[in-house]
């Protein structure tokens, strides 16, 4: 699109949303992915503003980027069009809060901080978690299918969304859902939604059911010297009646980049047992945990409140940490009967790529593989021939493997969300159906959705 015609396009909607809702040519490169810049940018601030940008764009065949926190900006493939971004952030009111019955709205923009914050008024809690949250969205957050530490336990953000409001491509607002906890009447399209990068709807609104917040929260922290006693002793304690909320095991490249864990001296490998509930719960985990492994163990350390929250929060942002933030993120995805499998990826998988910083999910099964070394250009086939390796080896053993972040120059060599599965020809019918046009975050999503 030429400038003129970027031109244009701002000043068309500027006519439609309001002068103050498009974004200055001065701010666009704020809302780049990876080296493309968007033509304009629209900052609705409600569904009927989404509603009027979406058919815009439908009318004049223009492609849509909508954009919330941008914490995950760089998953996905690279986008393959011009077009606008749709700044979803003004769209951040709490539209229903029922602690009685255990139900929340709240529009998509609100962040999954801002979230917790109100729940916590009431004493609730909704166990969905982002890195970055001060600044993840509960849209972004639904789109890309985040979860945090404790899955194993409270299962993902998709197990909580009882009701989804969205805009179609064409402009058309539908819900889909209800507002009540008891809702299984037709087909399920807040699953469809949730985890399709933004491809299919924008999302507009959601409602989840909610729960009483842990009154009392605790960590052990033990170190071990192997990864086969390692993955032992979490296995041990993983198939226990007190096992923890949250259960995961870093190798020591990924623990040293964990500043919460204080000035604990990493092991070559630290599990991290996350608890949560009543105080005397609490305290018998406590006990009964360190009971399990203190045989095992070389080193162990207990945390209490709020340094256990911020222990959390720095395992959920570790993929994502502006302060040290990995050139590379692999999200792997298995059974947990794979954790070895996980733990054994630190070895060097090819010579363009170095050991990993590992994070493996005990109870929930896959990890994160983390490298925070220099990737240059010169060398971009190698690293996208490793990461395929590492997806063809994550694909073989009945997992996958998605490349969360890496440079440009690899990206360009190799679709992030691995080889194309069995249910391919099914997404292709359901992106044609919802988004005919393909104007909704074109190629960046699996197979080039």
């Amino acid at each position: 699109m030429t400038t003129a015609a970027a031109g244009t396009a701002s000043a068309q909607l500027a006519d439609l949303l309001g002068p103050d809702a498009v974004a200055a040519a001065g701010q666009l490169r704020q809302y780049g992915i990876g080296t493309l810049t968007p033509v304009a940018a629209v900052r609705p601030i409600d569904r009927s503003g989404v509603a009027s940008a979406m058919a815009w764009a439908n009318r004049t065949n223009t492609a849509v980027y909508p954009s919330g926190g941008r914490t995950q900006i760089d998953l996905g493939n690279p986008a393959t069009k011009p077009g606008i971004a749709l700044d979803l952030t003004r769209l951040n009111h709490l539209v229903d809060f029922q602690p009685a019955d255990l139900t929340i709205t709240a529009e998509a923009g609100m962040t999954i901080e801002q979230l917790q914050w109100v729940l916590a008024q009431e004493g609730k809690y909704v166990p969905i978690a982002a890195p970055l949250a001060a600044s993840a969205t509960i849209g972004g957050t639904l789109a890309t299918g985040t979860s945090g530490p404790l899955r194993s336990t409270y299962g993902l953000p998709r197990d909580w969304l009882i009701g989804i409001s969205v805009v179609d491509p064409r402009g058309v607002q539908t819900n889909a859902g209800g507002k009540v906890v008891k809702n299984v009447t037709g087909y399920d399209l807040n699953r469809l939604y949730t985890g399709s990068l933004g491809t299919l709807a924008v999302i507009t609104e959601a409602t989840f059911k909610i729960a009483p917040a842990p009154a009392e929260w605790s960590a052990i922290v033990a170190g071990f010297s192997g990864p086969d006693t390692a993955a032992t002793a979490c296995q041990n304690l993983q198939a226990q009646h007190f096992a923890p909320l949250g259960l995961h095991i870093l190798n020591r490249s990924a623990a040293q980049r964990l500043a919460a864990l204080g000035d604990i001296e990493p092991a070559d490998y630290i599990a991290i047992a996350i608890i949560g509930g009543r105080p005397s719960s609490v305290q018998r985990r406590q006990k009964e945990t360190v009971a399990l492994w203190k045989d095992n163990a070389v080193l162990m350390r207990n945390l209490k409140g709020d340094d256990t929250v911020a222990l959390t929060a720095a395992l959920t942002d570790l993929p994502a940490n502006p302060d040290a933030r990995p050139t590379i993120s692999v999200r792997v995805n298995s059974q947990p009967a794979g954790l070895r499998n996980i733990l054994g990826m630190e070895l060097p998988v090819a010579t363009a790529l170095p050991p990993p910083g590992v994070v493996a999910d005990v109870g929930f099964g896959g990890g994160r593989l983390l490298w925070w070394d220099d990737c240059s250009d010169t060398n971009a086939q190698a690293i996208a021939e490793a990461l395929q390796g590492i997806q063809a080896a994550a694909v073989a053993s009945g997992g996958s493997a998605v490349v969360e972040r890496c440079p440009i120059s690899v990206k360009r060599r190799l679709d992030v969300w691995g080889p194309l599965p069995s249910s391919m020809t099914v997404m292709r019918r359901l992106k044609a159906q919802f988004d005919p046009a393909g104007i909704l975050n074109p190629g960046r999503f699996i197979g080039g959705l």
